[in-house]
């Protein structure tokens, strides 16, 4: 059938689409927990199957090893052996003293030597003035004439002698003219293997001898572990046998017999090590018993965990995402009583946390939103039109430390060209300081209406209405510090009453200055108390600057506060001219360049009265 170009678009879009969700389940198959988790016990279990395997190799070539040495060990106990027959021939013959005809005592020992040796061969050769005699006619073998490199008394070893491997016996005698050399052979042949394979109690075979080369061009590697690392292979080990070269005297590596590894005899030796005869044998299987037994409680232990992990992982994985989502009413089960138990808890813990939080930060965000309101309903509060007097101008201005605050400053109209200057600082800060704030004003305003401000009635007697109105309203410890002022723009007096506030600067035309000190306790504290009102004339040129005690406590980095003095000079160093509403912004910004980088921890309020020239 044939594909058209869009039939060909489609097919291969349908195969990208096919191997991208291949690859995204491998990326999610190798990112789960539970895979690698499965891959650690598999890469743990492939480990201690090789270690375990390692070690019965190990073991194996131990064994095998162990069965050629012990043929390698009894022939060497026969070469040592037949280190006495040379002696002995030369001792029985009488070396130089004898002739050939009193040979025959030697027959003895030559028979004891063809019982002990098989297929041994001796002889005795005697040079002296006559000749070269030969005293054992009856060797059918003549061993030549002596290397070089023989030693000139004795030698005993393994030589190869043309191909062949025997054990020989070499001993040479000089008395006077004469020198006897007696030579003993034992040919490692199929007798000796019999008796090598009694001895050893393994079954020892001869070979033709060769060199041994430990990198034969025949060997292979496959080979190699077939022979040496493989438990229960029945090849048969290889006895490698130093031999001296006959002819040069070189060492040399020969191959002579073949054993046949045995486990059983290999084992009873070991087993016979200890005072009894299965000490080591049982040992070393409780010893294994108890290894495979650990390693499958290991193997059992990394599955109930991995497992144990894996499911975790995937309860808080998707308690997260459940988090993320902004259900924070989700809980993860908690399955143990373990470290994993206790991590589903302290989630669970911190998911509980976080509800309560975001309820909490709802809460506080509503709170935030009615203080907010709060805020622009008390800026109602304070004078939304400055009174306009003759040759004077008046402002104010106030900043909360918190949202709201309980400071308060309002211009209050007493009839023509006369007005009240209320300044007061309410005790504390926050919500309760601005409703007593509030309330404060709105007793002040009442009785203003009450008719409190007529001629015969005095500022002192306004201030005791006010104070007796807020005496343990709102609690024995709530108080507030006032400044009270009638200002009369005909006559240009001022009329005041300082309760306990900071005592305002009034600055004389020729910069002299003057404090307007308070003698009377704040109102609120004593029900009783009584004020007196005080009049003072303000001459044309003179400013009156009334302020709270946050203005002058407001501290810098530095943590110094802004005192009286600064402000007395910043007031001065206000130019002439400058009506009230510039000369009380200028104060509060240099009180805020003042305290810059720092909180501001208490309200602060400002308030002008300007008699123009």
């Amino acid at each position: 059938m044939r594909l058209w170009p869009f039939d060909c678009t489609i097919t291969m879009m349908a195969k990208d689409f096919t191997l991208n969700r291949i690859r995204d389940a491998i990326r999610y198959a190798h990112g789960r927990v539970r895979w690698k988790i499965a891959a650690i016990i598999a890469v743990t279990g492939a480990s201690t199957i090789l270690i375990v395997c390692l070690a019965v190799a190990t073991l194996n070539v131990l064994v095998r090893r162990e069965s050629a040495n012990v043929a390698e060990k009894q022939i060497q106990v026969l070469i040592q052996a037949s280190r006495s027959v040379a002696p002995a021939i030369l001792d029985h013959a009488g070396a130089c003293a004898v002739s050939p005809m009193n040979s025959s005592g030697l027959k003895p020992l030559l028979a004891y030597t063809d019982e002990a040796f098989p297929q041994a061969q001796a002889s005795l050769i005697v040079e002296s003035p006559r000749g070269v005699q030969s005293l054992l006619p009856g060797t059918n073998r003549s061993f030549g004439k002596h290397p070089d490199w023989l030693p000139n008394t004795d030698f005993a070893g393994l030589v190869v002698d043309r191909g062949e491997l025997e054990i020989r016996n070499v001993l040479t005698r000089q008395s006077g003219t004469c020198k006897a050399t007696a030579t003993f052979s034992l040919p490692l042949g199929s007798e000796l293997a019999k008796r090598l394979s009694s001895a050893a109690g393994t079954a020892v075979t001869p070979v033709s001898p060769r060199p041994f080369r430990v990198h034969s061009p025949n060997q292979r590697l496959l080979r190699t572990i077939e022979g040496n690392f493989l438990p229960g292979i029945a090849r048969p080990v290889a006895v490698v046998l130093t031999a001296r070269n006959w002819e040069t005297g070189a060492l040399e590596d020969w191959i002579a017999y073949r054993v046949q590894p045995s486990y059983i005899r290999t084992f009873e030796d070991v087993a016979r090590l200890g005072s009894q005869r299965a000490n080591w044998v049982w040992l070393l299987a409780a010893l294994a018993l108890v290894v495979l037994l650990m390693e499958a409680s290991g193997v059992w232990m990394c599955i109930r965990l991995g497992s144990s992990i894996a499911v975790a992982v995937d309860d808080l994985s998707s308690a997260a995402r459940q988090i993320a989502s902004g259900n924070l009413a989700w809980r993860t089960a908690v399955r143990s009583k373990d470290q994993l138990g206790e991590l589903s808890s302290n989630f669970n813990d911190m998911a509980m946390a976080l509800e309560r939080l975001q309820k909490e930060e709802a809460a506080a965000l509503k709170t935030e939103s009615e203080l907010q309101a709060a805020r622009s309903v008390q800026e109602y509060l304070y004078p939304r039109v400055v009174p306009v007097l003759r040759g004077a101008t008046v402002a104010g201005r106030s900043l909360a430390a918190r949202t709201v605050g309980g400071d308060l400053y309002d211009f209050l109209d007493l009839g023509v060209q006369r007005i009240g200057i209320l300044c007061a600082d309410v005790s504390g800060k926050g919500i309760p300081a601005a409703l007593m704030m509030a309330n404060l004003q709105a007793v002040a305003r009442a009785h203003l209406c009450d008719g409190v401000d007529k001629p015969d009635v005095r500022a002192g007697r306004f201030v005791e209405r006010l104070n007796q109105e807020l005496a343990g309203r709102f609690g024995d410890n709530r108080y507030a510090t006032l400044f009270w002022a009638a200002y009369n723009a005909d006559t240009s007096v001022l009329t005041y009453v300082n309760a306990g506030n900071p005592s305002p600067i009034l600055i004389g035309p020729a910069g002299e200055l003057e404090r307007l000190e308070s003698d009377a306790f704040p109102i609120g504290m004593f029900a009783s108390a009584r004020y007196t009102a005080k009049d003072l004339p303000i001459l044309p040129g003179s400013r009156l600057v009334i302020f709270s005690d946050g203005l002058t406590d407001a501290q810098n980095a530095a943590e110094q506060d802004f005192g009286d003095e600064r402000l007395i000079d910043c007031c001065r160093a206000i130019a002439p001219g400058i009506g009230a509403e510039g000369v009380a912004g200028r104060l509060m910004q240099m009180v805020a360049e003042w305290s810059a980088g720092t909180e501001q921890f208490d309200d602060t309020t400002v308030v002008v009265v300007d008699v123009s020239r």
